[in-house]
């Protein structure tokens, strides 16, 4: 099934990559990070994280089979093909920030390691000016091309957000930024989504289970 393509490791590619890869780079990482004098890991999240979540997504969820197996409530009567992509990324995108969350409860408030996530906006990269284009009638392509070299930021700008949240140092310990979820340029904003407990712990759960023989 094409909407539905598993990784070498039996899941939803898109979850795989956006957030089992990240939480199992972390767990790797994790005895030098809190041996480190200030740690600091960012989440590349997304707006699509707010924007991209179906009602049922509230509760992520438990089970790899249910991950696997979910198939998003659709718009109108769009093609499941052209609609779905963007929900299992915005799904994706919100489980990162409640992942942060979930991480921060854990390490506690005098934790060496500050766990942040970030949007760095409409980017002008492909991901913006390519994909979906074979979809699109060429004049639109055209449009779309117009739209994104004019209002969007160049990926210079996008990644200001997360370098604030890598480099500024003196400011994430006096503001004790943890667990954060930020929108350009470093402004703190909150998905209300990603607030549930319930939701963090799910994410981390999973996550957890999906990688624990790799550690």
């Amino acid at each position: 099934d094409e909407r539905n393509v598993l990784s070498v490791d039996g899941i939803e590619t898109t979850f795989a990559t956006n957030v089992v890869g990240h939480h199992l780079l972390y767990r790797l990482l994790e005895p030098l990070l809190l041996n480190s004098t200030m740690a600091r890991v960012v989440s590349t999240a997304s707006v699509a994280g707010m924007i991209w979540v179906p009602k049922e997504l509230q509760i992520a969820s438990t089970s790899v089979q249910d991950l696997n197996e979910w198939e998003p409530s659709l718009l109108f009567n769009w093609s499941p093909g052209f609609v779905q992509p963007f929900y299992k990324y915005g799904r994706s995108k919100l489980a990162q920030v409640a992942w942060s969350k979930a991480l921060t409860r854990r390490l506690g408030e005098d934790s060496s390691i500050y766990v942040n996530a970030a949007h760095p906006g409409a980017v002008a990269t492909p991901i913006t000016t390519k994909h979906l284009h074979f979809y699109l009638p060429e004049f639109v392509q055209n449009w779309r091309a117009m739209l994104v070299n004019n209002v969007c930021w160049s990926p210079e700008e996008g990644a200001l957000t997360e370098l604030y949240l890598g480099v500024a140092t003196e400011e994430i310990r006096e503001k004790q930024l943890r667990g954060k979820y930020f929108h350009p340029q470093s402004v703190e904003v909150t998905n209300l989504y990603a607030e549930s407990v319930e939701l963090q712990e799910n994410v981390w759960n999973l996550c957890e289970g999906l990688v624990e023989k790799f550690l």
